[in-house]
């Protein structure tokens, strides 16, 4: 398994589109072991985070970080199909089929560079720095090679809300605290709200516990830039079975209320 199974959020079908990718590469020809991975899961956050390079990356001396492999569907979110746009913008051959992108990090299908059986090689590119390293001749190959890292949280630099959704899929108890720390003054109150949402019904009390507490934050110092859906996130902490993340929900109730 190379996904982090989606447990809340639904799995598409698969949409194969006649428009051709590149030359007369449709997504119905794109390299098998892309396809029968997408047969597991359309798309998602991955187990395993981590690609060797030769060369240093942004992420790290001798690595760079995937994050989320694109689906073959209409959610432009995590589409292969709306991400090739980014490839346009940027200026980059049209050789290249985005199948992973992370705000300047992209993963991309190389078809100028075939393996001995016809496959694209996978080339890690960096738009920022110009940096373009191949890091295994097939999809195969790089599902492989992928090793599993931490995500570690940076005290200066924000993490992207892909590498934080990462992040949080994969954090436990112990990790959420500073994960939420490093998000608690994002714009975007919506996304936090929902990875609020995400841990409200999570089996381990700790886990709930620290994200309730991650709302009271953004009751008691950021009121006025939530959306009403904080009402519907509040509403599963105040049914929580667990008395004390019960009691802690009927306080920041009464501090809604009082607004």
């Amino acid at each position: 398994m190379y996904f982090i199974p989606q447990q809340t959020k639904k799995n598409l079908p698969i949409l194969f589109k006649a428009d051709p990718l590149y030359k007369d590469i449709t997504a119905a020809e794109l390299p098998r072991a892309y396809l029968d991975l997408l047969a597991e899961q359309n798309g998602g956050y991955l187990l395993s985070s981590r690609i060797q390079t030769k060369e240093p990356t942004s992420d790290g001396i001798d690595y760079a970080a995937v994050h989320a492999i694109l689906g073959l569907h209409d959610d432009p979110k995590n589409s292969l199909y709306a991400q090739q746009e980014i490839a346009r913008s940027a200026v980059l051959p049209d050789y290249f089929v985005l199948f992973s992108s992370n705000g300047n990090q992209l993963f991309a299908f190389d078809y100028s560079k075939l393996s001995p059986s016809g496959e694209p090689s996978i080339r890690h590119i960096d738009i920022e720095t110009d940096n373009w390293q191949t890091v295994a001749a097939d999809f195969g190959q790089f599902l492989n090679n992928l090793t599993p890292g931490p995500l570690t949280v940076p005290e200066e630099i924000r993490l992207t809300h892909t590498e934080g959704a990462h992040a949080f899929l994969l954090a436990d108890a112990a990790e959420l605290p500073e994960l939420f720390l490093h998000f608690e003054d994002d714009p975007d109150k919506q996304w936090y709200l929902q990875w609020i949402a995400h841990f409200s019904d999570h089996p381990d009390a700790a886990c709930r516990t620290v994200a309730c507490e991650a709302l009271e934050t953004q009751i008691l110092y950021f009121r006025n830039e939530l959306p009403d859906t904080v009402h519907v996130v509040l509403a599963n902490f105040l049914a929580d079975a667990d008395p004390s993340i019960q009691a802690l929900a009927r306080t920041l109730e009464k501090e809604l209320a009082d607004e």
